[in-house]
């Protein structure tokens, strides 16, 4: 059994205030805890209940990640009752890990590494505060092989227990990093070549044909160039997502070099009136869409993780056809 200590320390960790002040963070439920050992990250502690360490592959795992990184780590058993009261999870699901916080400050990359960086397919979230949308973009860009994902300073903390759960453990797996909107916009402009004048006019360095060979930089926008119908590059390309409500903010739109958007498309309103009753019952039109034409489309718009979705899959399927 772990001692209160034990009980208190873990369970202060899923308050910001002392994952921050110890430089860790927490990760549960076997598929997360599989996917991170198989990451780069440095994990601390691992407390499971018996059936987690009875089974050979979890073990396996852990041992090879030890021989790999050249220590050790702490193994615990616990009860189904101690894991209770350590897991943030409303149903604790056998496994609780700590693991060392990286570095995630764009101040802290090499000039070196930030060059990589802008060569790269990666996408900049502007303002997303949202844990479950963050760690859900995390596990599209796993999926998607985009190079990075680049925060603003004031995005959810892709660190915290909600978005690590919703990444479902790439967060040991795409690299991250953070800056202040300033420095992204400066980092911009001195990458693409794009010179922002006063009146909010843009003119590309160096290149008649409005790019210079830098840098490309892409925002999606309600109003912009139909994705589909757009050449989306597959390096030195940053794609921008805006703010679930707000969308992409002044500071970052003035450095977007195309407005991109994922068009609505209207029912074919074979089904006019006819509702999902098992009798085939009418809706009726003035009920169901508040007056909207039936054909037309309903939603007003996509949440940040669904438009994601839809931009890298678009960006993937250049590269494949």
């Amino acid at each position: 059994m772990l001692s209160n200590q034990q009980i208190k320390l873990f369970k202060s960790y899923q308050q910001k205030k002392f994952r921050h002040q110890d430089g860790v963070f927490v990760a549960e439920t076997p598929k997360v805890a599989e996917v991170l050992m198989r990451s780069g990250l440095r994990i601390l502690t691992v407390a499971a209940l018996e059936s987690w360490w009875e089974r050979p592959a979890n073990e396996d795992l852990l041992r090879r990640w030890e021989r790999r990184h050249g220590c050790r780590v702490e193994r615990l058993v616990v009860t189904p009752k101690d894991l209770e009261r350590i897991s943030g999870l409303v149903q604790p699901q056998e496994v609780w890990m700590l693991l060392e916080r990286p570095e995630a400050a764009l101040s802290g990359l090499a000039a070196t590494a930030v060059d990589a960086l802008c060569r790269g397919c990666c996408l900049l979230l502007d303002g997303l505060q949202d844990p479950g949308n963050v760690g859900t973009v995390l596990r599209l860009a796993d999926w998607f092989g985009m190079d990075a994902v680049l925060c603003t300073a004031d995005c959810a903390d892709v660190f915290q227990p909600k978005c690590v759960q919703a990444s479902m453990g790439s967060v040991g797996v795409v690299p991250v990093w953070y800056a202040e909107r300033e420095e992204w916009s400066e980092l911009i402009r001195a990458k693409s070549g794009i010179e922002v004048a006063g009146d909010g006019e843009k003119t590309c360095l160096g290149a008649s044909d409005g790019h210079s060979g830098g840098l490309q930089v892409f925002g999606t926008f309600m109003r912009g160039d139909n994705i589909y119908r757009q050449t989306l590059p597959q390096s030195s390309a940053w794609y921008i997502v805006g703010n679930e409500g707000k969308g992409i903010s002044p500071c970052l739109e003035a450095v977007v070099g195309q407005r991109l958007s994922i068009p609505a498309f209207p029912r074919s309103g074979f089904l006019r009136g006819i509702g999902s009753g098992q009798k085939g019952e009418s809706w009726g039109k003035e009920a169901a869409l508040g007056g909207l034409d039936a054909a037309s489309p309903g939603a007003e718009s996509l949440n940040a993780a669904m438009a994601t979705a839809i931009l890298c899959s678009e960006i993937r399927r250049q590269m494949v056809r």
